[in-house]
């Protein structure tokens, strides 16, 4: 009977292992999973970007503001563009077709954005675009509205012209855009009213290292996951999903 006692104490001790161990695996390939879905989100909705807006390229001359048809701004539909990321972001899922699943998931989705050609859009978690930053930024003494492409325009005159002609170079102009969207995504996430805990986000966009970092180079879209509940085997752990994903695109004109 000894021998029964000391299976049953084998048991005892080390099926909780095992058990805890397959959660701890299971829970890995779960965040995997969420990111996953997350990245092919915000990259399906950059595609829809671009699609949407190759169209509105033919309406723009030469791109320095003068006039209506030769606004600098591109065409940026962003209801389209927010249904691709719901769309493909449920179906990696597993999710399209429970709307209740949906709704409880989407309520730890606190930020989406759209780096658009001209400004930053940013919506909250009932997916509203409640801020709105044009690129704005001073540089040596000087005030600019930057773009995506090289086309800058000096604030006090209006005057607009490449960046090289305001003495300012593609990758100063690349640092500049990709730190002023950084510093308005932190502000954004780090409200108070917005975070869900006492933790300071920092997303880290910047062309300093873009072999470390994620760097906007065109018309991208971008979402925040704060704290979604991991399904989980392991008991004893409450494991939550937190990450931040961009999708990118570039959009050029047709040439004849």
């Amino acid at each position: 009977m000894k021998w029964i006692l000391w299976a049953l104490i084998f048991l005892a001790f080390f099926t909780p292992i095992v058990y805890i161990g397959k959660g701890v695996d299971h829970l890995d390939i779960m965040k995997d999973r969420y990111k996953r879905a997350l990245d092919a989100g915000v990259s399906s909705a950059a595609r829809a970007i671009s699609y949407s807006s190759e169209g509105s390229l033919e309406l723009i001359g030469n791109g320095f503001g003068e006039e209506e048809q030769s606004s600098n701004n591109i065409y940026i539909d962003t209801d389209n563009a927010m249904e691709w990321f719901y769309r493909v972001f449920y179906r990696n899922l597993g999710i399209e077709k429970d709307e209740t699943a949906q709704q409880n998931i989407k309520r730890y989705i606190p930020m989406k954005a759209i780096a658009s050609f001209d400004k930053l859009m940013i919506a909250d978690v009932n997916d509203s675009w409640i801020e709105e930053y044009y690129y704005i930024i001073n540089y040596n003494g000087t005030s600019y509205q930057f773009t995506m492409s090289d086309q800058v325009m000096m604030t006090s005159t209006g005057q607009w012209g490449r960046d090289v002609d305001f003495g300012i170079s593609p990758a100063t102009r690349e640092k500049l855009i990709n730190d002023f969207i950084r510093n308005k995504l932190n502000a954004f996430l780090n409200d108070r009213e917005i975070a869900d805990s006492n933790l300071q986000y920092y997303i880290n966009i910047t062309a300093d290292d873009p072999q470390k970092t994620e760097v906007i180079r065109g018309i991208s879209f971008i979402a925040m996951a704060e704290g979604m509940p991991l399904p989980t085997l392991n008991p004893f752990k409450n494991e939550k999903f937190y990450a931040f994903a961009l999708g990118g695109t570039e959009i050029y004109r047709k040439t004849e």
